[in-house]
């Protein structure tokens, strides 16, 4: 597909994503005030096709799996409802989808700077930040926050790596591919200044509240790894 092409598509997606926005003004009202204010910036259009990953491999490149789903976007000060969204880990792109239909924009970490995904809250962390350039779902509303961030690798292997060794499970996981989508995870503390600081265990991140570790850990108990980092901070900042 050209260029021309990939313009006109990406202008099309949106325009469709954009009429599925909330009932306080009359479809389109949203997109008109961003074209008004963006100028010859409206097309968002900045964004690229998404990429398709057509070759065989076991897993996947998405956050946490294929399906799209309803989410709100936040992009150049305006706030996009009820588009469908996903996220690319392996490209560390957020994809938006045309309803119904089968193609998708990518929007680069800088310019989706905030966005919900499932009752799930993410930003965009650009370059020449703190952190690495990425997509973070953040944890906590207080001075606090955790940041985790979800990234995928190509790898390849002539063993049954399927489950930890890849990082999830994949039902359709074929023993006759090599090449599959590897899963990490890292962790960021933000302390009340705005400072980051990698953690990888539940005691690392109680070390961050030492006059309460003791009753937060008793409070906190029988939770994942997420849950245990919300109910951390939603603890600490009381």
């Amino acid at each position: 597909m050209n260029k021309t092409a990939n313009i006109i598509c990406s202008i099309v997606i949106w325009l469709m994503c954009c009429l599925c926005v909330r009932g306080q003004e009359p479809p389109g009202m949203e997109l008109q005030k961003y074209q008004d204010a963006a100028g010859n910036r409206s097309i968002l259009f900045r964004a690229q096709q998404a990429a398709r990953y057509t070759f065989p491999a076991n897993g996947h490149p998405y956050w946490s799996g294929p399906a799209f789903e309803r989410g709100d976007i936040s992009f150049e000060g305006n706030i996009y409802h009820d588009v469908f969204l996903n996220i690319d880990a392996l490209a560390q792109r957020v994809l938006v989808q045309m309803i119904d239909g089968p193609f998708a924009v990518a929007l680069p970490p800088a310019l989706a700077s905030s966005f919900t995904i499932g009752g799930s809250h993410f930003v965009g962390i650009g370059p020449g930040e703190e952190l690495p350039e990425g997509f973070y779902e953040v944890f906590g509303t207080g001075a606090h926050r955790v940041y985790k961030h979800v990234y995928k690798r190509l790898a390849s292997s002539v063993s049954n790596v399927n489950g930890s060794a890849i990082g999830y499970y994949d039902d359709n996981y074929r023993t006759d591919l090599t090449h599959h989508f590897a899963y990490y995870k890292q962790y960021y503390f933000r302390d009340a200044d705005g400072h980051f600081t990698p953690f990888k265990s539940r005691g690392a991140l109680l070390r961050h509240f030492p006059e309460r570790r003791r009753e937060i850990r008793r409070a906190v108990q029988g939770t994942d790894f997420d849950g245990f980092c919300e109910s951390v901070l939603n603890l600490a900042d009381r």
